[in-house]
C-alpha cells in the first residue's frame, strides 16, 4: 500500500490551486489497493453487472444510450456524496467514542 508523508499531504492542492484543508477528504480520497481474489463475491457481482449491461445496451439505439450514460454519471455522483457522508458520519462517531474512552467514560460501551 502507497504510504503519504504528512509533507505530501499538506502539499496537495485543491481543484482551485489552494491548499485542500478538509483532513476527511483527504482521507477519503486515499488509495484503496484492496484487490479482489477471481472468485470474491465482489468479482462476481461485477462481472454479472457488466454482463447485463452489455446486454440492456445492445438492444439500445444511440440516443438511448446516452440517456442511459446520462443518469448513471448523476447516479454515480449522488452515490459518490452519499459515501462521503456516510464516511464522515462514521469518521466523527469514532472520534468522538474514543475521545470519550480517553476521558474515562465507563458507560460508553
Amino acid at each position: 500500500m502507497r504510504q503519504l508523508s504528512f509533507q505530501a499531504i499538506s502539499d496537495k492542492k485543491g481543484k482551485d490551486g489552494s491548499n485542500v484543508e478538509n483532513i476527511l477528504e483527504m482521507l477519503y480520497d486515499l488509495p484503496r489497493e484492496k484487490i479482489h481474489g477471481q472468485d470474491a463475491p465482489f468479482v462476481r457481482t461485477a462481472r454479472i453487472k457488466s454482463e447485463n449491461m452489455e446486454l440492456l445496451t445492445a438492444s439500445m439505439t444511440d440516443e438511448q444510450k446516452d440517456l442511459l450514460d446520462a443518469y448513471l454519471d448523476a447516479r454515480s455522483k449522488v452515490e459518490g456524496m452519499m459515501d462521503f457522508d456516510r464516511f464522515r458520519f462514521a469518521f466523527h462517531f469514532g472520534a468522538q467514542l474514543m475521545a470519550e474512552l480517553i476521558k474515562g467514560k465507563e458507560d460508553v460501551l
